[in-house]
């Protein structure tokens, strides 16, 4: 499938999925020793001014470089000049870290630029005769930043308005998108629709008829990886509000919505904010350990949400005690959607033994892939919640109703 080609409805009814479009040709993996400081500049740590410096390219991954020979299979190469000027002190202060080594410039145009950084990019030390000295690939992430500053200003996401649901994705370095959309959680997807790149901004958008709020969606993305080729990634939405079981797939929502608001959110008052941070009394809390061994707590509510929406629960007793002797602030460990407990069919260790035998570690070793406990400290979407501690982690409505609904009873509370 050339790397450049369209995809197919077939593309988008699983999830799951990445396939490689073109292959890299093998070569042993370069590290990424050389960093660009901005769109324009580059430092090679620990190399010198001496010989050539030239930036290969190739849209299919096809570079081949090996210490005496020339460079095959790129598709052109930027000679860079070597830089005896002073790097701006602004640039400088951000690489601090960077150890010392010959700075180079490009006068290429950002519009050339832009299109290269979606390719394989190889920085090559020549020779006179134009045979490799070193090679390395690139830290391109200043590159991006200055090349696509206008993104700061995008709207990203799935966003409902004027009759139409738009949704964009900042992927600078993508060689194509296409937007799956899903009526539900599973099955497969209702249509494929191609998506459009801003060459400014680096963002890729596609604006469908009407409010698809409830729908789930996925993009495809075709993007060049180093060492693998050209792949084809099926991914969620980074700026999902609201996701499938195991973040599968993101769901369209409007938080606006009153389907989406638990009776009362609009007028529920926030409790008064101290004066001074100095003045907080913060009681930091774990959605789940605090009601997962509470009896006195519905059991299909223990370690979800909604525990906190039961007044009369030891757990809750005791927050309203708290409360009432000074404690102005709950802190939640991190309930945005978190990758390593499973939404679904999560186990508990079931340990034998005494509590000082080495069978405890040995128990929590053994399901530690499938616990129904982590701190939440490896994020996957920063603005979803956490499904495990939903009733429906399947339901993308659920988690955000429970999540207002614990919000609200912490306020009353």
């Amino acid at each position: 499938l050339p790397a450049h080609a369209s995809p197919r409805l077939a593309d988008s009814d699983a999830d799951g999925i990445a396939s490689v479009l073109r292959p890299a040709v093998t070569m042993a993996p370069l590290e990424a020793r050389a960093i660009w400081l901005n769109a324009s500049l580059l430092r090679w740590p620990g190399v010198g001014a001496s010989g050539r410096f030239r930036l290969h390219h190739s849209a299919d991954g096809a570079i081949f470089a090996e210490t005496g020979a020339r460079v095959t299979g790129a598709d052109g190469a930027l000679d860079l000049e070597v830089f005896a000027g002073a790097v701006p002190p602004e640039v400088e202060a951000g690489f601090r870290h960077v150890a010392n080594g010959v700075t180079l410039r490009t006068t290429a145009d950002a519009d050339t630029l832009r299109t290269l950084h979606q390719q394989q990019l190889l920085l090559v030390q020549e020779d006179a005769e134009g045979r490799v000295l070193r090679a390395t690939r690139l830290q391109t992430a200043a590159a991006l930043d200055q090349l696509y500053a206008m993104a700061e200003h995008a709207t990203l996401g799935a966003t409902i308005a004027r009759g139409h649901t738009t949704f964009a994705l900042w992927a600078p370095t993508a060689r194509n998108v296409a937007l799956c959309i899903y009526d539900s959680g599973t099955g497969s997807a209702r249509s494929l629709e191609p998506m459009r790149r801003d060459t400014a901004t680096g963002v890729w958008s596609a604006a469908l008829d009407g409010d698809l709020s409830g729908r789930y969606y996925t993009y495809l993305v075709d993007v060049h990886v180093d060492g693998v080729g050209v792949v084809r990634n099926r991914v969620t939405d980074p700026y999902a509000v609201s996701l499938t079981t195991d973040s599968r797939r993101a769901y369209v929502a409007d938080l606006r919505s009153p389907r989406l608001k638990p009776p009362g959110w609009d007028t529920t008052p926030t409790p008064q904010r101290v004066q001074a941070p100095t003045d907080a009394v913060i009681y930091e809390l774990h959605v789940r350990d605090f009601s997962i061994g509470d009896g006195t707590v519905r059991p299909e509510f223990r370690g979800k949400y909604l525990a906190f929406t039961q007044d009369d629960t030891q757990g809750m007793r005791h927050l309203k005690a708290l409360a009432a002797a000074g404690v102005t602030d709950v802190h939640l460990l991190p309930v945005f959607d978190f990758g390593t407990v499973p939404e679904v069919g999560c186990v508990t260790p079931s340990p034998d033994g005494p509590p000082d035998g080495e069978s405890q570690q040995a128990a929590v070793t053994a399901v530690s892939a499938r616990d129904c406990f982590n701190w939440g400290y490896d994020p996957v979407h920063f603005t979803a919640p956490e499904g495990s501690y939903a009733t429906d982690a399947a339901d993308g409505a659920v988690r955000i109703l429970e999540f207002r609904r614990m919000v609200q009873a912490l306020h009353r509370a």
